[in-house]
């Protein structure tokens, strides 16, 4: 497979930019996780900092009333220190709460520009360039796969958010009047919200918050109590192995009351600057509701039944199959993510409308996903082979017919320029499809095999059908990423 460069285009470092800002592990510290580990250890400290500096104040306007003369002027003095003292630890945690909410509110506004096009159709294709980007970046296989998944998961659960938003928009399956306020009456206000932005009632109040409680849902699991559980007293266990019972009823609790604390706390609500009694009184009843909002959607996503917390909860059990952190974890039953969402309804843990909303708009087969199938003839009969294509685009006709990039023709890599739709009869995930080819010789089925593979003595034990290929190695030439440009669209 001679493809040229491999290298990350500047999308693809965008979009791995914006992942590691939200959830990576280096020496700086300064991911949004990274950050939250941090709070979450110095946020007992600071309070007790904080609650011994009012303690002090306290005790000298006490004494204050009960001395006269020189020892008053003295106390007088130690309180106006410890006054001082206390509005300047106050002042330092406010601005470090705000500079910590700026850089996050500014993170979403990257993350929506990146996926909201001009019209329906532009958003998305913006969408299924991202997902199929972030699926296409991970690794497949290998011992990496559960870190990586861990670390992108929150951009690709709070991107499906966004657009189940949307779907239910369309379908009027949305009834929380905050949300439906602001979407039939997005008219924006000459008032500055953040980085020079004019305010939109529906994008920062509603699009803005959502992505940042998507992102917000499980940072609680930087907790040391969470962080307990998950690697044990001396950091040795797997953090991703299945917990018992107890771990994760423990685990659950832990992570829901401290995500709603990091939120409310941690984060809360922004400052007004400017000088209008009327705009201030406007913009901090408008940070009240947002926050409001927030809190609701962390709060309704535990059991959303038909309410707003489905906006999370769906997209949560969608990504934590397509990028499980399972051990295990397999690439090849990745679209069996339509049957586990189907459980989820059944056991009523979200809503069957939206459920069956996100199933309209992505399909069962993942942005990104490799898909193995049987090509036809100018005649419309299947030929004796099968090719490989990329799933690149939302809304399939059908969630079990993807539609697709090609990325061989008659058994050779090419710059791809063609898009097709794989029906289910031709798609060698289905057992009908592949059983078209259990009459072709083994010998010609190796031979094809070793055509498609890079390195066919390392995979000679592939099976000789396969249901699925991994494009992650395609993908990883320069010039293969660019998938989402306009495409001559066939049948399959």
């Amino acid at each position: 497979m001679n493809l040229g460069k491999i290298a990350k285009s500047s999308y693809s470092k965008a979009v791995q930019s914006i992942i590691r800002k939200i959830c990576d592990q280096t020496d700086v510290q300064d991911s949004l996780y990274e950050q939250a580990l941090r709070y979450f250890i110095d946020a007992d400290k600071q309070q007790e900092q904080q609650m011994a500096a009012e303690q002090e104040a306290f005790l000298f306007r006490q004494r204050l009333q009960q001395v006269s003369g020189a020892d008053q002027a003295k106390i007088e003095q130690r309180l106006q220190q410890a006054e001082k003292s206390l509005t300047s630890l106050s002042q330092g945690m406010e601005e470090v709460r705000l500079a910590r909410l700026s850089q996050l509110k500014e993170l979403c506004y990257g993350i929506l520009e990146m996926v909201q096009g001009a019209d329906f159709d532009e958003t998305n294709l913006l969408t299924a360039k991202m997902l199929g980007t972030i699926q296409l970046l991970s690794p497949t296989e290998g011992k990496q796969i559960a870190r990586s998944n861990q670390q992108s998961k929150h951009l690709y659960k709070a991107v499906l958010a966004l657009r189940l938003l949307d779907r239910l928009l369309l379908d009027a399956q949305i009834t929380n009047s905050y949300v439906l306020k602001r979407y039939q009456n997005n008219q924006a206000r000459e008032i500055e919200v953040t980085g020079g932005r004019t305010y939109q009632p529906f994008r920062d109040d509603v699009q803005i918050p959502l992505l940042l409680a998507a992102l917000v849902q499980d940072i609680g699991q930087q907790h040391p109590e969470a962080q307990l559980i998950l690697r044990g007293a001396d950091q040795t266990l797997d953090e991703f192995r299945v917990l018992d019972n107890a771990e994760r009823v423990a685990m659950l609790q832990t992570n829901y009351k401290e995500s709603l604390k990091f939120l409310t706390q941690a984060l809360g609500k922004d400052k007004y600057i400017g000088n209008s009694k009327e705009e201030r009184s406007w913009f901090e009843r408008n940070e009240q509701e947002k926050l409001g909002f927030m809190v609701t959607l962390l709060k309704n996503s535990i059991k959303p039944e038909q309410g707003i917390g489905n906006l999370l909860k769906i997209p949560q059990i969608y990504t934590s199959v397509v990028l499980s952190t399972k051990q295990n974890y397999s690439y090849e039953s990745l679209p069996k993510v339509g049957l586990v969402i189907d459980k989820a309804v059944e056991k009523g843990m979200c809503s069957k409308a939206a459920a069956d909303a996100l199933m309209q708009i992505t399909g069962v087969f993942p942005q990104g996903y490799g898909i193995t199938y049987i090509p036809k003839d100018s005649d419309r009969q299947d030929l004796d082979r099968y090719e490989y294509a990329i799933v690149t685009s939302l809304y399939p006709p059908h969630p079990n017919v993807p539609i697709c990039r090609i990325v061989t023709r008659n058994l050779s890599y090419q710059i791809s320029v063609m898009g097709c739709t794989v029906r289910v009869e031709n798609n060698l995930f289905f057992p009908p499809a592949r059983k078209k080819l259990e009459k072709i010789k083994p010998e010609r089925l190796k031979e094809i095999l070793m055509k498609l593979v890079s390195n066919f003595e390392e995979r000679k034990d592939m099976d000789l059908i396969p249901k699925c290929w991994h494009p992650g190695e395609y993908f990883s030439y320069a010039r293969n990423q660019n998938l989402w440009n306009k495409a001559i669209n066939q049948n399959f």
